[in-house]
């Protein structure tokens, strides 16, 4: 088991290198929190059907539902870091016609739903790609803190710093939003670039006379979560937590920006999603002491908890200050799940099947969120924005009850056994990550 679960190079295993994935990360989903605010409000500039705002939506998160698992096995098969190095290449291009196009008031609803979808793409493929390349550079014992780290400079550029920063420069104009974006990606592209050794997993490390096909790897990914029970309880639970995230993100702008409800301007709209973000940061900083101190079990099912009255306050009220709190424990929330489950993973999960497995991963747990958008979208449409509110705060309870019963299970016990017995000790020149 052990073999199994080492880099293909371990030359890969180094500080230089954590640093550089972890500044490769933070630049990325400060980009990804720029454009994903300022993709709704372009489309909120050119339509007021709440149908049509939530499409943006569906379109960026469809490619999770696409490609998640061909992602996952490209992953396992490619240089990794090549391969994150090229989507951000990618989106920087997208959004360079993107930002031209509102600039020069050409771009049509449909053009700006082909750039989403297109961003969407790059992204679940450089998104799964790095949750492989980072049991690469970290050593197995110092995993769940890389986890913590990396998760929470994840959620602080992407929902704290980046809502704020987007909200702000779509004042000053869609255009320069969106050309902030595209320069976060270029940087990301940079910060990899300085990056050592090869990124491909050990399962194609060395020669081979044949490889599988492609169908063979994703099926193989499909019948390894589906053996790894517990894991895939949990994937199954998050996927529907997903949907109702997604559903929340696709009306909530509709809800809140002025003449919606909340009556907020751009600004305060992007401090408003902001508060994801600095929730996100404290549950992600917290998760190793929580899990150290309560368990794995308390801190997904307190995870989900937080989550569940995320989708519930706005339900209820249209108070700025009671659903900037609630947003705050739901990005709490999301971010211990994150670092709780991803830790887990990493020590579970060998590193030739990483890659396949992050793809069915992102495929049941992020798959679903252009489901729940399209959703909401036909919801608020047919009904109010109020009744996406009402259901998914429905459907988040029914799934904090399932986590409760699946974090109690014997299963589980066993899983967390299992992942605790791969630890290895502790390297006699400790990484400083």
């Amino acid at each position: 088991m052990q073999s199994d679960t080492q880099p293909s190079d371990p030359t890969t295993v180094s500080a230089r290198n954590f640093r550089a994935l972890w500044a490769g990360a933070a630049v990325t989903n400060l980009a990804d929190g720029v454009v994903k605010l300022t993709l709704p409000l372009v489309t909120v500039s050119m339509t007021d059907s709440p149908a049509l705002v939530a499409g943006i939506s569906v379109a960026n998160t469809l490619p999770w539902l696409l490609f998640s698992l061909p992602a996952g096995v490209l992953a396992d098969r490619v240089d990794r870091r090549r391969l994150i190095m090229m989507m951000a290449a990618a989106r920087a291009l997208v959004l360079a016609v993107l930002g031209g196009g509102v600039l020069a008031d050409v771009l049509p609803l449909a053009g700006l739903y082909a750039g989403a979808l297109l961003l969407g793409t790059a992204e679940v493929f450089a998104d799964t790609t790095r949750m492989s390349v980072a049991p690469m550079v970290v050593p197995r014992n110092r995993m769940e803190s890389a986890f913590a780290k990396l998760t929470a400079t994840e959620t602080v550029a992407n929902e704290f710093i980046g809502p704020p920063l987007g909200g702000l420069l779509a004042a000053a104009g869609l255009a320069v939003a969106f050309g902030a974006g595209g320069l976060g990606y270029a940087g990301a592209l940079l910060a990899l670039a300085i990056m050592t050794g090869h990124y491909r997993s050990n399962r194609y490390s060395r020669s081979a006379t044949s490889a599988p096909s492609l169908r063979a790897d994703m099926w193989s990914g499909l019948q390894f979560v589906w053996r790894e029970r517990v894991l895939r309880t949990l994937l199954l639970l998050a996927g529907a937590a997903s949907a109702c995230w997604a559903a929340w993100m696709a009306v909530i702008v509709v809800y809140a920006v002025a003449p919606g409800p909340m009556d907020l301007s751009h600004a305060e709209y992007g401090m408003l999603i902001g508060a994801l973000g600095v929730g996100g940061v404290v549950g992600a900083s917290a998760a190793p002491a929580l899990t150290r101190q309560l368990g794995r079990q308390i801190v997904l099912a307190m995870s989900m908890a937080c989550f569940t009255v995320l989708l519930a306050a706005p339900a209820i009220s249209s108070s700025a200050r009671l659903i900037a709190v609630t947003t705050f424990l739901g990005g709490a929330g999301a971010g211990a799940w994150n670092v709780t489950y991803s830790s887990l993973r990493a020590l579970v999960v060998p590193d030739q099947m990483m890659g396949r497995y992050s793809g069915v991963s992102r495929l049941i747990s992020w798959g679903s969120m252009p489901l729940g958008a399209l959703v909401a979208g036909f919801t608020a449409e047919l009904i109010n924005v109020r009744a996406v509110f009402w259901g998914g705060a429905a459907l988040c309870a029914l799934v904090l009850a399932a986590t409760l019963r699946t974090v109690t299970s014997p299963e589980f016990q066993r899983v967390e056994a299992r992942a605790t017995a791969s630890h290895e000790p502790a390297p006699a020149q400790p990484h400083h990550f």
